[in-house]
């Protein structure tokens, strides 16, 4: 390997791509740089050595953009939590190397799950080489299935990995998944630790110094000889602001620690530099409280305040019993009992969250929810607050889900993306008072309607304000609507250039469809299962055809479960004939009954009418397996104009699952 790194540039390309197959993942991941300067790709072989090892093919709906960061990824937690791999595959053998070393530089998501024995690994002397690789390169940290109860000294190793990665590392996204029989003490410690704080039973299970106690963290300064946290450094140590000649007043983000008198004088630092807060109570909204009153401004109060309440703002000290740190920016949980008190307090003061995505369908009171909200709206109230993104999915919705809507943007108006996907009960739900929607930050909404009624004119007056909407998602089952929805768009939302409709009517609106795709400038459209072919169906297709060839903007067209088959299929290869020809890159026509003779026909038309752009053609869940010498044979001439995306589903199948369940 040592020659072949020294004489590399001297070898044709065809070579090196042929040696490529029989290198190991050590020698492999070496000549990674040279083979891409050349003009190779080693995607194909790292996928071919995933698909030895791992068998299949990892699950989920988002293409793996790089291989070689997904195998090494995988083989890292593998090596660490000493599973077996394919012991008889030479590639991933060498004495020589440390496969945990290899996989650690390429290790984005850390994921903790079950039992605490890789976290116990990490927080070793042996591993602490590794753990310092990981503090530059996990920038998310999964809990998984985090269930069982950790001995005292598993429970300092797991607040160890922690602090290193949260507080010293650059871990920017915490995940929090089905870890309901986790013991709540862990969920705590972690979401506090996540929101930068450490407490005086933190910094013990730490050891002697809560900065590690090493000096690549220690910076010794010629005055005052003060020992500063590298988290600390990264923050702004002060923001001042001048009031008309009035003293200055400062808002506390990060101070240095006085190096202090050995370890027995490290609770006294804080005080010493008055680096706290003044403890602030947000108060809690107890069971049976009304849906209103939890939308309504919660003014904060100084009782008697736990340390975990404290707000950054101010610069009295808490005598050292909590210091900020780094904190994530980014929480996605699975709610739980546990969680939801826990996030009522630490909300408020946790100014750089950015992104907050709650899921699951365990809240004990209807109420809890709006627990949450409440701590959003301090949190939004907050100056230095910088929450931007939320999404709530799969969980009961206290209230009818327009109303919710509106509450929670008049709450959080600094909101620029939401996402809703609710469960609702048949059952009593809270009717707050409908306050008159107000200016709001929004550019992509996403909401799943429930199969309730919908309070329309309530939902178009929050998309009449939202005048910086770019993005817009709707899954909605209901018959009626669309119509004025298309136009509402047309009117108020000049900036719109992506709509999704899932599960619309668009039957009975054909003429506001026209109407919107000829008078918007968006780039993408969206019709999945929205039987838009339903009536009159050659004349709208033809009407439909010139809409897009008049846009100058559109894109992306899909049209996915939409009942288009053979002949809609060949009407659509107007698209690229005549003059004007569209602009699509991107044509979505799965799951539309094609069959392979039409699929044929089209191929031909694009034959004779190449599309101007190369153009990604999505053909996947259409029966072509019905005549597989015809579906080849029409793949063969698509492939020479556009890129197919296909698959091999097999119709008869489907067929059969379907009827099962009829």
């Amino acid at each position: 390997m040592g020659r072949l790194e020294q004489q590399v540039w001297d070898l044709p390309a065809s070579l090196i791509e042929e040696l490529l197959p029989f290198l190991n993942i050590f020698y492999l991941e070496r000549i990674e740089e040279v083979a891409v300067r050349k003009g190779l790709s080693t995607a194909s072989v790292w996928l071919r050595i995933w698909m030895e090892v791992v068998k299949y093919k990892p699950l989920g709906s988002k293409p793996v953009k790089d291989w070689r960061q997904k195998f090494l990824e995988y083989l890292f937690h593998c090596v660490l939590l000493r599973k077996s791999l394919a012991e008889d595959n030479p590639r991933l053998q060498d004495p020589r190397f440390s496969a945990l070393t290899l996989g650690a530089r390429y290790v984005q998501r850390l994921t903790l799950s079950s039992h605490p024995y890789g976290a116990v690994r990490l927080a070793t002397d042996e591993l602490r080489p590794i753990l310092e690789i990981l503090q530059g390169t996990v920038t998310q940290l999964k809990l998984h299935h985090f269930s069982q109860r950790p001995h005292e000294a598993s429970m300092k190793s797991i607040t160890l990995l922690l602090h290193r990665l949260i507080h010293h590392g650059s871990v920017h996204t915490l995940t929090i998944i089905n870890c309901d029989k986790a013991i709540p003490f862990i969920l705590i410690r972690v979401l506090r630790m996540s929101a930068g704080q450490l407490d005086l039973e933190m910094r013990d299970d730490l050891g002697v110094c809560f900065c590690c106690d090493r000096e690549s963290d220690v910076k010794l300064q010629a005055n005052g000889q003060q020992r500063r946290c590298r988290a600390q450094q990264e923050r702004e140590t002060v923001a001042t602001t001048k009031d008309s000649g009035k003293n200055s007043s400062r808002i506390l983000k990060a101070l240095p620690l006085q190096e202090g008198k050995g370890a027995a004088n490290s609770g006294k630092r804080l005080s010493d530099n008055k680096f706290c807060t003044t403890n602030v109570k947000w108060p809690r909204l107890e069971q049976g409280v009304e849906a209103g009153e939890c939308f309504n401004t919660l003014e904060p109060s100084t009782e008697g305040t736990p340390a975990h309440t404290a707000t950054p703002q101010s610069s009295q000290a808490l005598g050292g019993e909590r210091i900020l740190f780094r904190s994530i920016t980014a929480l996605e949980v699975d709610l739980s009992s546990t969680i939801i008190p826990e996030l009522q307090a630490l909300l408020p003061s946790w100014v750089s969250l950015c992104s907050l995505d709650l899921f699951g369908n365990r809240f004990s009171e209807k109420s809890d929810l709006l627990k949450v909200v409440a701590a959003l709206r301090s949190l939004c109230q907050h100056p230095e607050g910088s929450i931007s993104a939320l999404s709530i999915d799969s969980v009961f919705c206290p209230m009818p889900i327009t109303a919710f809507m509106v509450n929670l943007l008049s709450t959080c108006p600094k909101l620029e993306t939401l996402s809703l996907n609710f469960d609702v009960e048949e059952e009593d739900r809270l009717s707050p008072p409908q306050p008159i929607p107000v200016d709001n930050s929004l550019t992509k909404l996403q909401v799943v309607f429930p199969n309730d009624p919908i309070q329309l004119q309530v939902f178009l007056s929050v998309l009449r304000i939202a005048q910086s909407l770019q993005h817009l998602h709707l899954s909605w089952t209901s018959n009626q609507g669309f119509g004025t929805l298309l136009l509402t768009l047309i009117e108020s939302n000049p900036n719109l250039c992506w709509l999704t409709l899932k599960g619309a009517n668009l039957s009975a609106c054909q003429k506001e469809v026209i109407c919107f795709l000829k008078n918007s400038s968006l780039q993408g459209v969206d019709f999945t299962d929205c039987r838009l072919f339903e009536k009159n169906k050659v004349e709208f297709l033809g009407k439909l055809v010139d809409a897009v060839k008049g846009s100058k903007t559109l894109k992306f067209l899909h049209l996915p479960k939409n009942r288009l088959g053979n002949k809609g299929l060949v009407t659509l290869a107007e698209l690229f004939s005549g003059n004007p020809t569209s602009q699509i890159e991107h044509l979505n026509i799965s799951a539309n009954c094609i069959l392979p003779d039409g699929l044929l026909e089209f191929g031909r038309l694009l034959e004779q009418h190449p599309p101007s752009s190369r153009l990604l053609l999505d053909l996947r869940q259409n029966p072509l397996d019905r005549d597989p010498g015809t579906a080849q044979q029409a793949m063969e001439l698509l492939r020479r104009r556009c890129q197919v995306v296909g698959d091999m589903w097999n119709s008869r199948a489907a067929f059969a699952d379907y009827a099962s369940v009829m």
